[in-house]
């Protein structure tokens, strides 16, 4: 790919419309309102100082942070703040759509009820589109090492939630060990109760957990799918058959995975037809947004502006909103990016508004 950066600043980076699909809300906790949040609830964060936090040796080193942020989060107030915060980073970022994870069997095993987290989460969501117009929707990811009879609880209780906010269901935490095909009875649950389904695959486990998330789980789109890479005929087929991959190439970096941006396999998989999208996975702990996330992509591959544009474009194609309003955000953001263009002085998108 040329190194070609012209129009690609990072100020029009930032103006372009997004849409983010791979993105935790206890993740977007800054250092400031954790301290405030431990300082309040009584919790031991272990560090001198609150940015000395998010420093990271592998996966199974983040979720010991995440752990210790989850701690912090007791009341329903806590769980709006963070809300509130990550829509916050993400309308910095030119976030315009999202479809955020929660986590509730971190909070959860320090006793703070289910009812208390997603009375918060809704209440911090509703109150950023009010603040910012920001629209977003939640997935509710279970704890793969969990197993499937907590699985299968954590459906139960999203039953309950609104279904105007609450549209799918996940899965996170370790890969390692995990027994994925147990999961597959509260997937299906899930899918019955009308819950879009997704999992986190592919990111330190290897290809074959992809392959069991998408034949024996059923999910329609893969979180990380890193090692998507190392099975071409599973690559042919998630590109014939449109499967997304919410790739978050800094969070892989920051914990050990790969060595630099430039190693993550995303065009790769791009250009092998593959529906890639760009996503900042934990803004606050890996100390980026979206924006910053497609400059780092930038300036590791040396994408043009039409690149850069075209991943904001399949996140629109890889989101789980209905076909006529998919249509209509493309309109929009097409619009958009001419106008932004025009207004810099740049030619129109090659080949136009298709």
């Amino acid at each position: 790919m040329a190194l070609d950066f012209v129009g690609a600043t990072d100020e029009h980076i930032r103006a372009l419309n997004k849409v983010e699909l791979h993105v935790h809300v206890e993740g977007a906790a800054t250092p400031a309102t954790v301290a405030e949040l431990a300082r309040r609830n009584g919790v031991d964060l272990g560090v001198a100082e609150p940015d000395d936090l998010y420093e990271f040796a592998d996966l199974t080193d983040f979720l010991r942070v995440y752990d210790l942020v989850c701690r912090c989060l007791r009341t329903a107030d806590d769980f709006r703040l963070v809300t509130y915060e990550a829509l916050t980073i993400a309308y910095a970022a030119g976030v315009v759509y999202r479809e955020m994870f929660f986590s509730p069997t971190f909070a959860m095993r320090y006793g703070v009820a289910f009812d208390t987290i997603w009375d918060g989460i809704r209440t911090g969501i509703r109150d950023a589109q009010t603040d910012h117009g920001i629209t977003c929707r939640m997935i509710l990811d279970i704890d793969k090492p969990s197993g499937p009879a907590a699985a299968a609880e954590l459906v139960e209780f999203a039953a309950s939630c609104d279904r105007d906010v609450l549209i799918g269901i996940g899965g996170d935490a370790g890969e390692r060990g995990v027994d994925l095909a147990a999961l597959a009875a509260p997937f299906a649950g899930a899918r019955r109760l009308g819950f879009r389904t997704t999992m986190h695959l592919g990111e330190e486990g290897p290809v074959d957990d992809i392959r069991v998330g998408v034949d024996v789980l059923g999910v329609e789109r893969v979180d990380h799918g890193f090692s998507l890479v190392d099975d071409a005929d599973l690559v042919r087929r998630f590109a014939d058959e449109r499967i997304p991959i919410t790739a978050c190439p800094t969070s892989n970096r920051c914990i050990g995975l790969i060595e630099s941006v430039a190693d993550h396999p995303l065009l790769r998989l791009r250009d092998e037809g593959v529906l890639v999208t760009l996503n900042s996975d934990n803004a606050a702990m890996f100390r980026i947004d979206l924006a910053d996330e497609l400059v780092n992509v930038r300036d590791a591959f040396g994408c043009t502006l039409a690149d850069l544009e075209d991943l904001a474009l399949a996140g629109i194609e890889a989101s789980w909103l209905d076909e006529s309003t998919q249509r209509s955000t493309r309109r929009d953001f097409l619009t958009a990016m001419d106008r932004l263009r025009s207004e810099r002085g740049l030619a129109p998108r090659p080949g136009g508004n298709a």
